[in-house]
């Protein structure tokens, strides 16, 4: 197997537990492991490479773009806190020449690696090639900041058809446009006003969606037969290249099965829709790791359907009147956004918000979700959101965390809700649709 070369910060060689220290290389045999340091920290580099024959001292950086360890080897990778993994590459919709993933764990980062050893040329040749298929009218997954979405051509109204019949969607939930470029709007929305435009240019490329009056040319099954249609342009290099690359508008769901909880990674996409895709981009980890905020400029004042990372305080300053949406029922009305219906989200397991997850520390059959380090010593497996009720952290891994307490083959998953304040609406708004809606768990 070929050699792939990874430069890792000293912060994230040092996070690992001694025995995870001793073991990397026999557990990742094929990449070969390089610190890169500063001035302050080559002491403490050579000292660890002495200790751990397999790990090279790399070579020291000046403070400042950690990056440039790629500079001499455009091949390498380059790893640093929180599992942000760089390479050389350049995309169209990108202005530096390094691209920048993220991911969960540091096993993930590295399951990309060996699996993507020419992703530095290789990604650009299959972005092109990915955009040829939606074009063509297949359906293509692809990451965004916020989830994985399952993508076609939002002007096929075949190529829309086969979203619905992949996820098992019902035809009465509107999907989101999906656009690289402002031109992108002829042929989609009509009567955009200096409102909108005062809000695209604040947010889009961003986790905001905004729902605008359509154009006639816009095919019924994407809207759901409303005279609206939501649009937003992700903030992912990848995501905008791939649309670019496709010509087209992009209609995109969350890409899992529908109901379920949304896929932040493309493992999460496989896990459910492999044998009814035709491709699925790979792009490590969602950053916002939950949908985006929905907000309709269609409604009498300004109104947010579905809360996302964009809340209230971002956009009273733009906006003179701004409200949430009261509840919508899954078919009384026409749905004018995704991600409205009651219950959505959801694991397969059940999950119950309680009070006190403490409750529940003897229980081994139980799975807990916590948003904050505790010294209570659970028997069964605990997933954290964040560690440090850091609240843009807990949103990113909320779906992961689900899922990883989902395939435990538990009885039921308990977890409770966070501060109702910022980005902790929207989380409590996907934890109250995630949870389920009968019975309660038992205390034994």
């Amino acid at each position: 197997m070929e050699q792939s070369t990874v430069f890792m910060t000293l912060a994230v060689f040092e996070s690992f537990a001694p025995t995870q220290q001793r073991d990397l290389a026999s557990q990742f045999p094929s990449i070969g492991f390089h610190l890169v340091y500063t001035d302050k920290q080559k002491q403490t580099a050579e000292s660890l490479s002495q200790s751990y024959p397999y790990l090279q001292t790399g070579f020291c950086v000046a403070d400042g773009p950690i990056q440039s360890a790629l500079a001499s080897q455009s091949t390498a990778f380059v790893l640093e806190e929180g599992f942000s993994l760089s390479f050389a590459c350049t995309l169209p919709a990108q202005t530096e020449p390094y691209l920048h993933l993220y991911f969960h764990t540091f096993a993930e980062a590295m399951d990309f690696v060996l699996a993507n050893v020419h992703i530095q040329t290789d990604l650009p040749d299959r972005i092109q090639a990915y955009g040829a298929l939606l074009a063509s009218g297949k359906l293509v997954a692809f990451p965004t900041e916020t989830v994985y979405g399952l993508g076609a051509d939002a002007t096929n109204e075949q190529a829309v058809k086969h979203i619905f019949e992949a996820k098992q969607r019902p035809f009465f939930d509107p999907l989101i446009v999906h656009i690289a470029d402002l031109s992108q709007l002829e042929g989609l929305v009509v009567n955009i006003d200096d409102q909108a435009r005062t809000l695209m240019q604040t947010f889009w490329p961003g986790p905001l969606t905004l729902v605008l009056q359509k154009d006639p040319r816009v095919p019924d099954i994407v809207t759901a037969g409303s005279q609206t249609v939501a649009v937003r342009m992700p903030d992912n290099a990848l995501a905008l290249s791939l649309i670019r690359a496709s010509g087209k508008p992009i209609a995109a769901p969350s890409a899992n099965r529908f109901g379920y909880t949304s896929p932040t990674t493309a493992e999460h996409v496989r896990e459910q829709l492999t044998g009814r895709i035709e491709a699925i981009l790979d792009g490590g980890a969602c950053q916002v790791g939950i949908e985006s905020t929905v907000l309709s400029l269609c409604t009498k004042e300004p109104t947010i359907l579905r809360p996302g990372k964009i809340g209230m305080e971002e956009l009273k300053p733009l906006l003179p009147t701004v409200t949430y949406s009261s509840k919508v029922g899954p078919t009384d009305t026409v749905l004018s956004s995704p991600g409205l219906l009651e219950s959505h989200y959801a694991p397969t397991t059940a999950f119950y918000l309680v009070e006190d997850v403490n409750v529940y520390k003897d229980r081994e059959d139980v799975g807990i979700l916590l948003f904050e380090k505790t010294h209570t010593h659970f028997k069964g497996p605990v997933a954290y959101i964040s560690e440090s009720e850091d609240a843009k952290q807990a949103a990113s891994r909320l779906y992961w965390a689900i899922r990883h307490l989902d395939q435990q083959h538990l009885s039921f998953m308990v977890g409770s809700l966070l501060p109702e304040t910022g980005i902790g609406v929207a989380i409590n708004n996907r934890l109250r649709k995630a949870s389920t809606k009968h019975g309660s768990p038992v205390q034994y």
